[in-house]
């Protein structure tokens, strides 16, 4: 009997990024298209600070069995990683001081390039190649 079912963990944890890198490509696109400079709903950073840590682990687990399709590749699952895990702690920090100031450093033409590296992240989430779960002997 297992105790952790880490192939459980790998494969939903990379559909958890896919999932959040897909709404930060939305979200990027939205606030380009209605010219919006103003703070986020605090909800936004919840979802981050409860789904990217599952996310930052099944990536973590997950890399063992990924069968990467270059060098590039593994160079972008430990970006996203860290990337994923660095956001999470920015609006942990959010959370506690109840403020979005920590954000003003990304002025609305930064979302021009968040949505292209969202949208290669998410596409790389969703198209991970995970080699088949172990099976137990």
């Amino acid at each position: 009997m297992k105790f952790l079912d880490l192939d459980g963990i790998a494969h939903f944890g990379t559909r958890v990024v896919a999932i959040i890198y897909t709404g930060g490509t939305v979200a990027h696109l939205i606030r380009l298209a209605a010219q919006y400079t103003g703070d986020i709903p605090f909800f936004i950073d919840w979802l981050l600070v409860l789904l990217g840590p599952i996310g930052v682990a099944g990536l973590i687990v997950s890399a063992p069995r990924i069968e990467y399709r270059g060098v590039w590749e593994r160079l972008v699952h430990w970006l996203i990683v860290v990337h994923l895990g660095s956001s999470v702690l920015v609006h942990i920090w959010i959370l506690a001081v109840h403020s979005h100031r920590v954000l003003a450093v990304f002025a609305l033409g930064y979302s021009y390039f968040a949505v292209v590296y969202f949208a290669f992240f998410a596409w790389r989430s969703w198209t991970v190649p995970l080699r088949p779960p172990r099976t137990a002997d």
